[in-house]
């Protein structure tokens, strides 16, 4: 075969191989929430938190986008005796939703960092799934990831100000997540 012939078949050969990969893949949607722990969702209030959800295998980030919405209905979230598997979101709830391109059963890590309106309190949780092509996770509540901790604005002394060694007092405002 001459060269030409050869670049030609190797050319047909790469886009037949292509194509049988593209055409296989399936859109699978996926929904991730980031919850305070005992509290509310985090969302567009608190500027939402940041998401990514990563290949394990080859550390490809295949999504990253920021939770939007509501907070929530407080009485579905906190509520005694919640139904096992019952959704805790609202239709307002914030979220942050994907469409990926999945060829193949693929193990995923979706983490959350937020809230990214208090830097200074924001904490990260994960979590590690398989997606399979074709298999929604974005019913329900989808994929939640719970974040621990409180957001602290102190509000005096301020933080340019100096202290000496003396007794300080410091006023702030705590709010969980």
């Amino acid at each position: 075969m001459t060269r030409s012939k050869l670049s030609i078949a190797s050319l047909a050969v790469l886009a037949f191989v292509l194509g049988a990969t593209l055409a296989d893949a399936e859109e699978t949607r996926l929904t991730v929430r980031a919850l305070s722990q005992d509290a509310k969702f985090i969302g567009s209030s608190m500027a939402g938190a940041r998401v990514t959800v990563t290949e394990v295998e080859t550390g490809r980030l295949l999504a990253e986008g920021v939770t939007r919405g509501g907070t929530g209905d407080t009485g579905k979230i906190l509520g005694e005796g919640r139904e096992r598997g019952g959704a805790l979101s609202t239709p307002d709830a914030a979220r942050f939703d994907v469409t990926l391109d999945l060829d193949r059963p693929t193990l995923v890590e979706v983490r959350a960092f937020g809230p990214l309106a208090q830097r200074q309190s924001a904490v990260a949780a994960g979590q590690t799934l398989w997606l399979l092509p074709g298999k929604h996770m974005d019913s329900g509540d989808g994929v939640v990831l719970e974040l621990a901790g409180f957001a602290v604005d102190i509000m005096s002394p301020a933080a340019h100000s100096q202290q000496g060694l003396e007794e300080v007092e410091v006023l702030a405002n705590l709010v969980m997540l």
